[in-house]
């Protein structure tokens, strides 16, 4: 880390990044990244599924010149965000950015909200 680095992070002048503008639509084959979570796009989008990534936040990023390290999304839940509309598409972009990301920067899955009566207990298979 640079002595400049040192110094802003001491004197906490550290400024935030402005939100991009957004781009044009992109190609099948880009990225498209928000916070910690990048999407790669292997499915054609439309002009107004792009209005609503851009509205939400999502940005094109070239992954080639960036450092940041993202979390990917899977192709699951890209076709889900795709195929779905208005409340229903909300609801799982809500919960997408409510997921938490494990060391290897892979999306968790959130446990069920159903209590385990067992809970805490290691449950073995015996096969």
């Amino acid at each position: 880390m640079s002595l400049k680095n040192v110094i802003r992070n001491v004197l906490n002048i550290r400024t935030e990044r402005a939100l991009a503008p957004p781009g044009p639509k992109p190609t099948i084959g880009s990225s498209i990244v928000l916070n910690h979570l990048r999407i790669r796009l292997k499915y054609p989008i439309t002009d107004v599924q792009w209005d609503w990534f851009t509205d939400q936040g999502w940005r094109t990023a070239d992954m080639r010149k960036e450092r940041r390290k993202y979390a990917s999304v899977p192709d699951k839940i890209l076709i889900k965000l795709i195929t779905r509309d208005g409340a229903e598409r909300d609801k799982l972009h809500q919960q997408l950015l409510s997921a938490k990301v494990n060391s290897e920067g892979q999306l968790v899955k959130r446990s069920s909200s159903k209590v385990n009566a067992h809970e805490g207990a290691k449950i073995t298979s015996t096969q």
